[in-house]
Formats: structure tokens, sequence, C-alpha cells
């Protein structure tokens, strides 16, 4: 079983999977005998590290065999760490699981102003898949007819770097992205928008933003939360 803190799943006989698995070759660090492992720049970025991280790397012994582990890498975090991080961000929970014996978890948020919902659950793996366990979604908005407002939301995704989620009360949008021959834009034209609120009752649309547990820091979900409370202070909201 996986949480969310960046741990890897258990195959069922004791043995951890890996979340990651390759192989690298040790390369000479500086003049001297010493060697270094090197990460590129993806992984990297993947993973939070940079060259003013810090890790602990222990040597271990397992049946007679020594292995390296890394720990305390910036991704990941605990559901404990996550309590305090919320509380310190003044996060409400508004809905909370946990079962001791399989170290499953799941929390949800409100954010400080209200405007945006925060989904974590523990399981980051489905055999062997990582899956995107973190879902952070903004207030849905009421945009039928108002093009110009969903545009605004448009734009305002874009600089925060999140995506918009459109749906209607008829499952219009839907069923016409999936029936499309060629792929159909998330986002549809000022025609097709039009369409969509004459034939439809409501049309909405939310920021919506949905990542890995295994990739992600406390950090990075505080940023995601704030430019998602600055996109709709922008709307007025």
């Amino acid at each position: 079983m996986s949480n969310t803190g960046g741990q890897i799943d258990d195959d069922g006989n004791g043995r951890k999977q890996p979340v990651d698995k390759f192989s690298k070759r040790l390369t000479t660090s500086g003049s001297g005998d010493g060697v270094s492992l090197h990460f590129d720049a993806r992984f990297a970025a993947e993973y939070g590290l940079d060259s003013d991280t810090e890790v602990e790397v222990n040597v271990v012994e397992k049946e007679g065999d020594v292995t390296f582990e890394i720990e305390n890498i910036p991704a990941g975090f605990t559901s404990d760490e996550l309590r305090a991080f919320a509380d310190r961000q003044k996060w409400e929970i508004t809905d909370e699981y946990a079962d001791p014996d399989t170290n499953e978890w799941y929390l949800t948020f409100r954010s400080n102003e209200g405007c945006v919902r925060i989904e974590i659950d523990s399981e980051s793996q489905i055999n062997g898949a990582v899956m995107n366990n973190v879902v952070i979604e903004g207030d849905p908005l009421d945009v039928t007819g108002e093009y110009e407002k969903f545009t605004q939301l448009c734009h305002a995704a874009q600089r925060k770097e999140v995506r918009v989620k459109l749906d209607d009360s008829d499952g219009l949008w839907g069923r016409l992205k999936a029936s499309a021959s060629e792929d159909t834009e998330d986002i549809p034209d000022k025609e097709t928008f039009s369409q969509l609120s004459e034939a439809a009752d409501t049309v909405i649309a939310q920021l919506i933003s949905q990542k890995t547990s295994l990739n992600t820091s406390l950090e990075d979900l505080r940023k995601i939360v704030n430019a998602f409370e600055e996109a709709y202070n922008e709307m007025e909201y």
C-alpha cells in the first residue's frame, strides 16, 4: 500500500516496488577519487531537487547485500505533515477518513478564502501505475451565455498555468468531445460556446489541477491554491 508521502507499494510479499527504476553509471566527482550520481533535469524537476537540496543517505545491509536509500526528498508528504501545513494555511478540513490498519487515508479542505477545494487520497498508485491522487478545484462558475466571462477565466488560468474544465447541465460538451472525429480542444470557440449556451440549461466552468502526490510538495500545493484564489479574485468572484 502506498501513501502520499512518496512511499512505494508493497508487492504483497513484503518487498517494495519502486516508483521509478533505472540504471545509472557513477561519474568522477571533482579532482579526487570521489564519485557522484547524476540526475538529469527532468528527473530533478519532477521530484523538486536542486543544487541546494539536502537529502539523507542511508547505507543499509539487507540479507548480506548493501543498498543505498535516499530520504528527505522534497516531493511527497504524510497525512500528519499535510494536516499541520493546512492548519498553518488556515485551510478548513471538510472531509476525512483514516484506516490505521491499512495506512489508507483521505482528506479534503477548503482554502482560506473558501473558493478552492483541495482533495488528497493516500492511494498514489494502482497496479504499479502512478495516478493523480491530488485534485484541486475552484468553485464552478455559471457562464451560460457569457463568453467574455468564460474567456476571462481561461486567460486567468493560462497566466496561473492551470486549466479550465467546462461542463453543462445536459452533458452536451462531453458528448461532443467524445464523438468528434478529430481531437476537440478542451476550450470551445465562441460559436460552439454560444450553441452550448442555447441548447443547455446551464454551462459551468471551473479551474482544476490534477497531480500525483509522489511528485508534489506541500509548497507546490500552496502555490497552486494561491494561484486559484488570485485568478478568482481577478474576476471579482
